[in-house]
């Protein structure tokens, strides 16, 4: 499995506009954040959300076809750029006309879109024309809206050989979807995961247990950690780390990051608090690593 993270920043990106502060003046490639979003390659090719700057990053990361897009939720930073998916799905096209009305109508039902309850009816309301009748050019994306629910343990999402199973989060009040992705590693036999937990302020123990009991060797958490200083609606470094001590991943990775520390200044602060969770430092020991994530880290499993 190979995951590349297209986008690493907070709601604002960084830098922030109109924002004159060291980190975002820095000069440092990966203090240039995008909003949050990842990319599968191996073994299927899936986005994890499509924020405003996912055209941006689609073109940046050579994404040329989709087997499927999960979504976490339906905030802006999240899902604002669902309508740049009718390059991979049109329903209708510029050069359509009254005797050629679907030139380049997409077969089928359309690109899956997999998500919670909460997200797609937001994604109905804020894009409505999407699913219903409008003139003839201009297209847009044809979209499969399903709902992840009824994925879980002993019944997951199958794509390419991917297994994904959804994780249950909230984010304040906003109910919102992680995703365990897993694979069967050809090298020894064994079930190899990342775990993808953005834009979250609780996790329910159910969803801790699903991970530990379904995840096999967690190679990569993939996990919210805005800041510093306590957030109302996201997890800061200290909950992160609190959160990856019980799950033990081989590599922690902060994303969601905001403008108040620099890369540089996030390692040296995680690697002056590491001594006190025991079993992130001994995976540190053993060749794992624990720290912020950065735009175009790739993700092996």
């Amino acid at each position: 499995m190979k995951m590349t993270l297209m986008g690493t920043g907070t709601s604002h990106g960084v830098p922030v506009i109109a924002c004159d502060c060291a980190v975002c003046r820095s000069t440092d490639p990966r203090d240039t954040r995008l909003r949050c979003s990842a990319y599968i390659t191996e073994p299927a090719r899936i986005v994890i959300d499509t924020g405003p700057e996912f055209r941006l990053q689609a073109i940046r990361y050579g994404i040329r076809g989709l087997d499927a897009v999960l979504l976490t939720h339906s905030h802006a930073d999240h899902l604002h750029g669902l309508d740049d998916l009718r390059i991979f799905s049109h329903t209708r096209s510029s050069d359509a006309s009254p005797s050629n009305p679907r030139s380049l109508e997409t077969e089928g039902k359309g690109i899956a879109i997999y998500t919670n309850p909460t997200c797609l009816r937001d994604v109905r309301y804020r894009f409505d024309y999407v699913f219903k009748e409008v003139q003839l050019g201009g297209g847009k994306p044809k979209l499969d809206m399903e709902d992840n629910s009824c994925f879980r343990p002993g019944n997951p999402l199958v794509i390419g050989g991917l297994e994904i199973l959804p994780v249950p989060l909230l984010h304040g009040s906003l109910e919102d979807s992680g995703y365990l992705l897993s694979e069967t590693s050809p090298r020894d036999g064994r079930k190899h995961s990342i775990a993808y937990l953005t834009d979250l302020s609780f996790i329910p123990e159910e969803s801790v247990s699903l991970i530990q009991e379904n995840a096999g060797i967690l190679d990569h958490l993939v996990v919210d950690a805005i800041r510093i200083k306590r957030h109302s609606t996201h997890y800061n470094f200290t909950d992160a780390l609190a959160l990856a001590e019980r799950l033990v991943p081989r590599h922690t990775w902060f994303v969601h990051l905001t403008h108040d520390l620099s890369h540089l200044q996030v390692e040296a602060f995680t690697a002056a608090i590491l001594p006190e969770y025991p079993a992130l430092l001994k995976a540190v020991r053993e060749g794992g690593s624990v720290g912020p994530a950065w735009d175009g880290l790739v993700l092996e499993s």
